[in-house]
């Protein structure tokens, strides 16, 4: 009930901002076309409103980083979200449905701001990026496929991504393994699924941890939901549990036969005690349990926190070595599946501010040299200093005194908050241990990482109906897939009638959402 009145609320809310109009994108400002020194936008100081919410946290307008720009730009942000607001889903609903949008508004779930725009609430942003933004519009030219993840359904840009540095940082996860194990077993690394299969198998029954007891756990994986588990097993087969582009064609990936293969080869090594009895329930816990407790030989997981376990236990586990190795090969296939988005939300001008002027150029200082700089490091002399024109972190980052990590530090400044800025991958090498840095370049050099499909966008009535069938394809595909992994059920014998159920649910009719979506993308 309660779901169906936001929604209505949503509707009378959206009307409202219709029937306003557009926002006068002159607003009042009378610095529009002064130029003025350095990277003031407006003579005065000027206080503009957002609505903006990262990880339970609102938006401190006070935090040094925010600070700085002010003192930069002469505007000063002002978040209409309260500290006591962690929900950002709902407090998002509340805004829209009370029809007081401040001047800006930033959001983690893209599909919902466009959809804002799209209703009449977020202004256009095309042609005052062209008058207003060359910062944006450079970082396009140079960045193609980052403007057409800026572009809604209807043609329009309602928002600017919060992008990852995804060229530079694409991939997301690596193979990791026992490779202590593999030389006390004097066994090869393995490049193959078959060769994989074989060295799981003697980590299950040669006690390469020497405690005497059969307690080695050759595969394990961690994750909070079936999801997470179930995207790096199936990528060992590469078959993915995810939608997927091919050819121009977008596939959801539990309905195609080489995820049937991928079934049918996990329920297989899960019986032969290949993989962790409790891989379902033991959660996001598992890596630290497993390897802490020196009982894991393999997994598929991050790169940044997963290198780092070779400087935790190697004082405790006797030449503990856990390291990368490349993707295994499979019916020719060497690659991953697993990858970075491009973005992950952003922010948009709404129709009630009168000062969409002084906001786009807000937006395009932190495309700036300087402003991309701040964003993504904090400030100069208190997190990072200048070296060769490179910023470095200083020992306040990477060695805190409070035992603070690197990341956490550098947000409580302000920095990395979500809201419509552009990553610099330098930001995260820098406090990534040294593996990890090079386990990324290996991938990146060999080109062991397919790319995702990109974030596609849809209309008002495909999104409302794709969202419905997805929620039912993904729920009965995980319900299945953890049935036919852990033996209760067998997938040769259950396939055709998975797919039938798959197709009374609207396979058919999603996938054509997808494909129109893709092409809309690819245009």
């Amino acid at each position: 009930m309660m779901k169906k009145k936001i929604t209505y609320l949503f509707l009378i809310a959206a009307m409202l901002l219709t029937s306003c109009g557009k926002s006068n994108t002159n607003g009042a400002s009378t610095d529009a076309d002064k130029k003025l020194e350095g990277h003031l936008i407006t003579e005065k100081p000027e206080e503009l409103t957002v609505f903006a919410i990262h990880l339970g946290k609102a938006l401190k307008s006070d935090a040094p980083v925010y600070k700085k720009a002010f003192e930069m730009t002469n505007i000063n942000l002002k978040n209409v979200a309260s500290q006591n607001q962690t929900d950002q889903k709902e407090a998002f609903n509340l805004l829209v449905s009370s029809g007081e949008l401040p001047d800006i508004v930033a959001y983690e779930f893209t599909e919902d701001l466009e959809g804002l725009g799209i209703d009449g609430g977020l202004v256009p942003l095309e042609d005052l990026i062209e008058k207003y933004a060359p910062n944006i519009k450079k970082f396009w030219e140079e960045n193609p496929r980052y403007k057409k993840d800026a572009i809604a359904a209807d043609g329009h840009i309602y928002m600017i991504p919060n992008y990852y540095d995804y060229f530079n940082f694409m991939p997301s996860t690596g193979y990791y393994i026992r490779k202590d194990w593999i030389k006390k077993l004097n066994l090869k690394e393995p490049t193959t699924v078959e060769d994989l299969y074989n060295t799981l198998v003697a980590f299950r029954d040669k006690d390469p941890n020497g405690n005497g007891k059969k307690d080695e756990v050759p595969i394990f994986s961690r994750g909070d939901t079936i999801a997470k588990v179930l995207q790096p097993l199936t990528d060992i087969f590469k078959a993915r549990a995810i939608w997927y582009d091919e050819k121009d064609n977008v596939k959801f990936g539990p309905a195609q036969p080489e995820y049937k293969e991928a079934m049918k080869q996990l329920a297989k090594w899960y019986k032969e005690g290949l993989i962790d009895k409790e891989i379902f329930t033991r959660g996001i816990t598992s890596r630290d349990y497993m390897l802490s407790n020196n009982l894991g030989g393999f997994t598929i997981d991050w790169f940044g926190s997963t290198s780092s376990y070779n400087s935790k236990l190697d004082k405790t586990i006797p030449n503990f070595d856990f390291s990368i190795i490349a993707p295994s090969e499979f019916k020719g296939d060497n690659k991953t599946y697993q990858a970075r988005t491009t973005y992950l939300g952003g922010w948009g001008i709404s129709t009630n501010s009168k000062h969409a002027i002084e906001a786009i150029k807000y937006f395009d200082f932190w495309y700036s040299p300087e402003g991309r700089r701040l964003w993504n490091f904090g400030i100069e002399g208190e997190e990072y200093t200048l070296k060769d024109g490179k910023p470095i972190f200083t020992d306040k980052v990477l060695k805190n005194s409070e035992g603070k990590t690197p990341l956490a530090v550098i947000r409580e400044s302000g920095a990395q908050f979500r809201l419509g800025m552009a990553q610099d991958s330098e930001y995260e090498k820098q406090w990534y241990v040294k593996e990890a840095v090079d386990a990324i370049d290996f991938y990146l050099k060999n080109n062991y990482v397919h790319e995702l499909m990109p974030i596609l966008k849809y209309t008002k009535d495909e999104s409302k109906e794709f969202i419905k069938i997805n929620a039912q394809l993904n729920a009965y595909a995980e319900e299945m897939s953890q049935k036919w992994i852990l033996g209760v059920s067998d997938v040769d014998k259950d396939w055709d009638s998975y797919i039938k159920r798959l197709n009374d649910i609207g396979l058919e009719k999603a996938e054509k959402i997808q494909k129109e979506a893709f092409m809309r993308f690819t245009k």
